[in-house]
């Protein structure tokens, strides 16, 4: 009888053990979710917030993959926005503040976005309308090195513009040729 008692006791103590050890695995668990959820809530208060900024570097640095479909969401506001605010003030006369949003709205385009050329020919253009030739040139060269888009010959058009603007008027036949090939084709 009393070695049925210690097989009971022992057989009571290792169910007892099992669900403790079932219990803290659940709790452990529960505390990870909680975690989570938490990271997850405060990267919805940035968003709400409109903290764009640190909503985007929260979220890849906490691996928050539930939130990948705002961020995408997220770019396409924010490049609308600065796009936008570009386009307004590049019609205001305030050139080198549309530049800049240009520039940010360019920052939220992905690498293959076709809209990357307009807006490159469009702080290009920002930049000879506040008199910033130099740093103009540059710029709309980038969209020289864009074949298939629209604003590839609107840049050359401006560039043969500045080139004259400057003195160099090597460089404005030059681009005038390959205008007038882009333009035979």
């Amino acid at each position: 009888m009393k070695m049925n008692l210690e097989k009971f006791l022992l057989i009571l103590l290792t169910i007892f053990a099992l669900l403790f050890l079932l219990s803290f695995q659940m709790f452990v668990s529960t505390r990870s979710q909680l975690k989570r959820s938490e990271k997850i809530l405060e990267a919805y208060r940035m968003y709400v917030d409109e903290d764009y900024e640190n909503f985007e570097r929260y979220v890849e640095k906490n691996d928050l993959k539930e939130l990948k479909s705002l961020k995408d969401s997220l770019r396409r506001r924010l490049f609308e926005k600065y796009y936008t605010l570009g386009v307004t003030k590049l019609n205001a006369g305030d050139f080198s503040s549309a530049h800049e949003d240009f520039k940010k709205a360019l920052q939220q385009l992905p690498q293959q976005d076709e809209r990357r050329a307009e807006v490159v020919y469009l702080m290009g253009q920002s930049l000879v309308k506040a008199g910033r030739l130099v740093e103009a040139k540059t710029q709309l060269s980038v969209v020289l090195e864009m074949p298939n888009s629209f604003y590839r010959n609107q840049a050359i058009k401006l560039l043969i513009d500045i080139y004259e603007q400057t003195g160099e008027g090597a460089k404005a036949e030059e681009l005038r040729k390959i205008y007038e090939e882009v333009v035979e084709r």
